[in-house]
C-alpha cells in the first residue's frame, strides 16, 4: 500500500516568506519551487515543503491553533559533519539556538536550533562509525 519510504513533509507555517528566508537562506537548502501559500524544498528522495497555516486551515475546514513551543511535535534532523561548526556557523547566520551540542549516548553529538515557528531543527554528528550487524550464520 505505501511506498518504501515518505514522498513529502510538510511543515505547517505562518508565513511562508519568513519561513523560506530560514531554510533557504539561513540552512542553504535551494527552493524546488513556491506557489502562493506552499514551497518545496528541494532535499532529495524525501521533499520538505512549508504550507502557511491559514491555507492548510482552509483545507482541513478547521482553525488551527500555532504549535506550543513547549510540546514540540517532531524536528527535523540533518547529519552534519561537525555539530559545533554546524551550530555556530546557523547562529552566525540568524538561527535561534535551542540547545548547545552535547554528546548523546546513542553515539551522536546533537544541538537544536527553532525555526522562525520554533519547530525544533537537530544537527546530528555521527561519533562513532555505526556498528555494522553481523549473521551469526558462519560466525
Amino acid at each position: 500500500m505505501l511506498g518504501a519510504h515518505p514522498d513529502y513533509v510538510v511543515l505547517v507555517v505562518e508565513d511562508v516568506g519568513r519561513s523560506l528566508e530560514f531554510y533557504a537562506g539561513v540552512l542553504g537548502l535551494p527552493v524546488a519551487h513556491r506557489a502562493g501559500a506552499y514551497a518545496q524544498l528541494d532535499t532529495g528522495a524525501t521533499r520538505v515543503g512549508l504550507y502557511e497555516r491559514a491555507a492548510m486551515s482552509a483545507t482541513l475546514g478547521r482553525p488551527l491553533s500555532p504549535p506550543d513551543p513547549d510540546r514540540p511535535g517532531f524536528e527535523l534532523g540533518f547529519k552534519v559533519r561537525d555539530c559545533d561548526a554546524a551550530y555556530a556557523e546557523l547562529q552566525r547566520r540568524g538561527a535561534r539556538p535551542a540547545v548547545a551540542p552535547t554528546d548523546r549516548p546513542w553515539g551522536q553529538r546533537t544541538a537544536y536550533v527553532l525555526d522562525p515557528d520554533g519547530h525544533l531543527v537537530e544537527l546530528a554528528e555521527d561519533l562513532s562509525p555505526a556498528p555494522t550487524s553481523r549473521s551469526s550464520a558462519g560466525s
